[in-house]
């Protein structure tokens, strides 16, 4: 199991990382057509074909009650992110300044933004947190070095775009990879916590608006 993990996670990347080195299509496309194809459909082809498991065990679906209390905690950490890209957005300009939010309505406004985003963690989530942490948790049942593991792997394959999209330099270069390595980790946390994805994937969309507006 522990190999299998390590191979699907290495084709994806190369796949991945292909396409970004050689395609520039808009976002939309790449989050909601691309992304999906790449990083889901190989998963669930394991864990429906090889694995002969549902789509329950990658904990994509709570119960409802729980995925009221993941909506409300997903929304209060939602709004703790805002602020804190206020915050930091005050401190990098020395005022408030909203020319980055102004640029997302102009791009299809805040509503497509967060749906494109909401998508985007979502596939993110299933690969990094339903499969990757949960397999290799099973196989060694060590919390910690799976979950740093599986988001080290999960960190690698945003390298690409830190170089084409994103075209990170300076301390930002930094900043950004630790972030995503911290996300990962509390993700892989709250996956247990709570046996569903939803709270992650909340977690996960609105720190990625925090970051793409005031970062």
């Amino acid at each position: 199991m522990k190999r299998q993990v390590f191979i699907v996670w290495f084709v994806i990347f190369l796949v991945w990382a292909f396409y970004r080195a050689y395609f520039s299509l808009p976002e939309a496309i790449d989050e909601l057509l691309i992304k999906p194809l790449i990083f889901v459909l190989p998963i669930l082809i394991i864990v429906f074909v090889k694995e002969k498991k549902k789509l329950s065990d990658l904990h994509v679906f709570p119960s409802r009650k729980d995925f009221f209390l993941d909506l409300y905690i997903g929304v209060v950490i939602g709004v703790l992110f805002a602020l804190e890209g206020l915050a930091v957005n005050y401190l990098k300009y020395g005022q408030f300044s909203f020319s980055p939010l102004f640029s997302v309505k102009a791009g299809g406004g805040i509503i497509g933004f967060f749906i494109i985003n909401l998508f985007t963690s979502l596939w993110e989530e299933i690969l990094g947190r339903g499969y990757l942490y949960q397999r290799l948790y099973r196989e060694t049942n060590n919390q910690m070095q799976s979950a740093i593991v599986s988001s080290f792997l999960f960190l690698l394959l945003h390298i690409p775009i830190m170089f084409t999209r994103l075209q990170l330099v300076g301390t930002s270069l930094l900043i950004y990879p630790l972030s995503i390595l911290i996300l990962g980790v509390t993700n892989c946390y709250i996956l247990t916590l709570r046996r569903s994805l939803t709270l992650p994937i909340l977690i996960h969309t609105f720190w990625n608006m925090t970051v793409a507006l005031y970062l």
